[in-house]
């Protein structure tokens, strides 16, 4: 069994290297590292490149453009390079906290003929609520102690991720739902994503999305538009004692991790109902 690491690095290179140490300690084989370019003057693939040559991962692929049309059509090539082998799917600021090691997860699915993972997010947030700059002297974790599911009330955003696939697996853009093959169930694998979103020059770059969306019609970019006001409203921050965001320490574990597998246990009812 090969696992390979299948992201896409678009902005926000501050949390790439912690990602790439992180899922370098779960056993991956190879990364599959693709870039995304606003234009051809963008200085995303020399900082990119800054983190992934000393870790000895190369860049798969440059893209240049608009992000919507094209990023589902890199994610699925990446994938099928190794059709037959696992691929762990994460964005630059992703992190799987697996409830077993990631092998011995995968090994139970091949015994059993799940094709694919899924997990949810958890919202890594400061402890203020703030959006610092990350430091990359420092542990990421504890300068992003608490979690929650922030995305989900007040954005809309869909908490759903599958974090691990077959090759042949056609997911959905953002990789929240599998198209095709056979998906372990909740029951017996579900996996923590730990997001590292709330950092510094992250309203500008939602205020920046949003626009860019509404520009080329696609519906969603209201989820961003939506942050962009509440930060207005909320003093520049994430009001930490909102009980709707579930936040709490992770340090040493995130507490209310069963309580957001039974949301997903009822979500999937409730889908299963409505068909």
């Amino acid at each position: 069994m090969r696992i390979h690491l299948v992201t896409i690095v678009g902005a926000h290179v501050e949390v790439l290297p912690f990602m790439l140490d992180h899922y370098r300690a779960q056993g991956i084989d190879s990364f599959r590292i693709n870039v995304h370019q606003k234009d051809a003057d963008d200085p995303i693939v020399d900082a990119v490149r800054a983190v992934t040559t000393p870790r000895g991962c190369e860049i798969a692929s440059v893209f240049v453009g608009d992000w919507q049309s094209q990023q589902e059509g890199v994610w699925r090539a990446s994938m099928r390079v190794r059709p037959n082998d696992w691929c762990v799917l994460a964005d630059q600021d992703e992190l799987h906290v697996y409830p077993d090691r990631l092998a011995s997860i995968l090994a139970y699915c091949d015994r059993k003929g799940y094709d694919y993972i899924t997990g949810a997010f958890i919202d890594r947030v400061s402890a203020d609520g703030g959006f610092p700059a990350v430091d990359r002297s420092r542990p990421l974790g504890p300068q992003f102690p608490l979690g929650g599911v922030v995305s989900y009330p007040m954005l809309g955003a869909d908490p759903r991720k599958v974090v691990a696939a077959k090759g042949f697996v056609t997911v959905v853009r953002g990789q929240h739902l599998a198209l095709t093959g056979v998906g372990c169930p909740i029951e017996e694998s579900f996996t923590q994503v730990h997001h590292f979103k709330w950092t510094a020059g992250l309203v500008d770059r939602l205020r920046d999305r949003a626009a860019l969306l509404r520009r080329n019609e696609v519906q969603h970019w209201t989820e961003s538009d939506r942050f962009v006001q509440y930060f207005t409203t909320h003093g520049g921050r994430i009001d930490c004692a909102d009980p709707r965001f579930l936040l709490g320490s992770c340090e040493p574990s995130y507490p209310h991790w069963d309580r957001i597998r039974s949301l997903a246990l009822a979500h999937r009812a409730a889908a299963a109902a409505s068909r």
